[in-house]
């Protein structure tokens, strides 16, 4: 029911605002959806969980609840439980949805409550007949009855781009012609306000076999043991899916366990082809995965070789115990491993959910060796032109030339450039 909708999305909403840390929320569904294996709540081939109609029409009350807790620049009060009508209970609930922080509930007219709070306001309501109820929050008060024909209303209307576009003009235009009274609007039967939509049927296009096994193929059902019929689609077997998905009623990509293979053959690819080393333990600093540039940075032959066992055999804990004491992230760390002769770029991530560090080694060795040389040979080169002023001043003391001198000493300096290289 569009009561217990408004239940659930409550409490989902709730969790949601207790979570502010989440960097996105959905909901499920906007609008009512084809579903050609549900008969269910009087409309077969739907799935009315939508916060919409099918036919985007009418925004259940559940619509207005997030509304009321996303959308703070327009100022709204909603009434819900309109289309609950005929109540026999003695006492009734009534709801409210507001992004204002105060609502009023009318019950015949006359002022029945106030109820401060935040989105959700509940009254409970004595009936005893026939009633008019209205919510109210300052000079806002619901409405039931969609006035706009139009998308935008008048000023989106059809005719206005008959003439040249001007939403300005047309603003002042309707509020000229409406004016600052309330004037009367007849009402119109019942039957003129009502139309039924009759069902037009839809042909339905079986498919062969081999097209049936072409779109199981293509999310990775090969054969008849990959089926698992495991529903999370909304079809009982795989088969229906493809069937349906040839039909144009599903998403051939809606298929829980064809993702989450998906998503790891791409995951394995990714820690296979890297160069980098990654690694990863568990809070008790044990290994649990090691690729294979990992492997042979180490000189591992295979990772059964090491999985379970402490990091400490491997490389030194001090890193990954530091971001686990002090809660930091060790980014960038250059150091020299002697044990392997060589240089490493570490960088170790603790995912606090999973209870897990990633560790992330780049080789580093040429680049830290080709630094060391140049600097070696940057020391050389100060080397040589301190010797070279000492020997130029002696050799004027003595009248003697420098030549050979200087000549011996740019030897020495391209011989260590060269030996570095």
């Amino acid at each position: 029911t569009e009561s217990y909708q408004c239940v659930y999305h409550e409490h989902m909403l709730r969790m949601i605002e207790a979570r502010p840390w989440l960097w996105a929320t959905h909901v499920w569904n906007l609008f009512d959806f084809g579903a050609d294996g549900r008969d269910e709540g009087g409309k077969n081939g739907e799935n009315q969980k939508g916060l919409v109609t099918f036919d985007r029409q009418l925004k259940k009350d559940a619509f207005y609840l997030y509304k009321a807790a996303w959308n703070h620049k327009e100022p709204f009060v909603h009434l819900c439980g309109s289309r609950y009508v005929d109540r026999t209970e003695p006492v009734t609930e009534v709801k409210a949805y507001s992004n204002q922080d105060e609502v009023s509930l009318y019950v015949d007219g006359k002022l029945f409550g106030t109820a401060q709070g935040h989105v959700v306001f509940t009254f409970q309501v004595p009936i005893t007949g026939e009633h008019t109820i209205e919510a109210r929050s300052g000079e806002l008060t619901d409405h039931f009855i969609e006035m706009n024909a139009c998308a935008g209303g008048c000023i989106g209307g059809p005719v206005m781009e008959k003439y040249r576009n001007s939403p300005v003009r047309h603003y002042k235009a309707i509020l000229e012609y409406a004016g600052k009274e309330d004037f009367g609007v007849p009402a119109y039967a019942s039957e003129f306000l009502h139309k039924d939509r009759g069902y037009i049927g839809v042909t339905k296009v079986m498919p062969t076999e081999d097209e049936i096994r072409a779109i199981l193929k293509s999310t990775g059902k090969v054969k008849p043991s990959d089926e698992l019929n495991c529903g999370t689609c909304g079809y009982e077997t795989c088969r229906e899916k493809a069937i349906a998905v040839f039909q144009g009623k599903a998403d051939i990509n809606m298929c829980l366990p064809f993702l989450m293979q998906k998503a790891e053959r791409f995951t394995g690819n990714i820690l296979s082809n890297t160069p980098n080393g990654i690694i990863v333990v568990n809070e008790d600093l044990e290994v649990q995965q090691i690729n294979k540039s990992a492997l042979k940075m180490f000189n591992i032959q295979s990772a059964a070789d090491v999985m379970g066992d402490q990091i400490v055999r491997l490389m030194d804990p001090l890193p990954f115990l530091d971001v686990l004491d002090e809660h930091k992230q060790v980014r960038g760390r250059r150091e020299y491993y002697a044990e392997y002769n060589k240089y490493f770029d570490l960088t170790i991530i603790h995912d606090k959910a999973s209870r897990i560090l990633i560790a992330i080694l780049r080789d580093i060795t040429d680049e830290e060796e080709e630094n060391i040389s140049r600097a070696t040979v940057d020391i050389a080169d100060k080397v040589v032109d301190k010797q070279m002023r000492i020997v130029q001043e002696i050799a004027s003391l003595l009248g003697e030339t420098a030549a050979e001198t200087k000549i011996a000493l740019t030897k020495l300096k391209e011989s260590i450039a060269h030996e570095d290289e």
